[in-house]
């Protein structure tokens, strides 16, 4: 019998007096929120690509068992740069996302898994897919 587990899909952010940020998800993750490059922690932009990254390398891996080729994969890294729009408002205007895939494949295969993996990709399909935001006022 197959067990589901969830996590919970709420983020957090905050701000303390002292100007010190953090993000922390409702599944007990935290990490600090990082304001100026100094400052400890990733800022906002690299939580974006990281975001991404993260969710290609995951797909890349389920792409890879899709296929059949899952025993072949030894390893994946995926480098997300984004290049900030010049007009407003402001916002990134390109992702690159640079794919090293560890394993016996030829290269027509590593192409098959990185597509797939932009289908399968979460984070990437909302990128592009101009989700809704909603803002409520908390009680």
């Amino acid at each position: 019998m197959v067990s589901i587990v969830t996590r919970s899909n709420t983020v957090s952010a905050s701000l303390d007096a002292d100007g010190k940020a953090s993000v922390e998800a409702h599944s007990g993750a935290k990490l600090a929120l990082a304001a100026m490059a100094r400052d400890e922690g990733m800022t906002p932009l690299e939580l974006m690509d990281a975001a991404l990254a993260g969710c290609l390398v995951l797909s890349v891996r389920i792409a890879a068992r899709k296929f059949g080729w899952h025993e072949r994969l030894t390893g994946v890294k995926v480098d997300v740069t984004h290049i900030k729009a010049e007009d407003a408002p402001s916002r990134v205007g390109e992702f690159t996302c640079e794919f090293q895939i560890d394993g016996d494949f030829s290269a027509a295969e590593r192409q098959q898994l990185i597509d797939e993996s932009h289908v399968l990709c979460t984070v990437g399909n909302t990128f592009t897919s101009s989700p809704a935001i909603s803002d409520i006022e908390a009680k």
